[in-house]
């Protein structure tokens, strides 16, 4: 499940540009740790798209297998201002990589 913060959607609301979708999409080539990052861009028939806090994002259905547990935030820290994607490895894990999971569902 991808979900939405408040403070990411609050943005993404406002910056809204006509004949453009927000999209989530993979930046890492393949084979590589999968990174991911949000944009506006042209509808895509072929994209999914899911809803979270009332923002319809995109998606290329072969990132969304990559990404599953996700949460995008926006910041406003001493690492800058912008949106990040938070990846999870799965449910059991929740919102942190599975160096730092001690379950064994990530070690599978």
């Amino acid at each position: 499940m991808i979900e939405i913060t408040d403070a990411a959607a609050e943005k993404l609301l406002m910056s809204s540009v006509e004949g453009k979708v927000v999209k989530l999409f993979k930046t890492t080539p393949p084979g590589d740790v999968p990174r991911f990052a949000l944009g506006l861009g042209p509808f895509d028939e072929k994209e999914l798209v899911f809803e979270s806090n009332d923002v319809r994002v995109y998606i290329n259905p072969s990132d969304l297998e990559e990404l599953r547990v996700a949460v995008i935030d926006y910041v406003d820290d001493e690492r800058g201002k912008g949106f990040v994607v938070i990846k999870g490895q799965t449910e059991g894990c929740g919102l942190i990589s599975c160096e730092e999971c001690s379950q064994d569902i990530c070690k599978e």
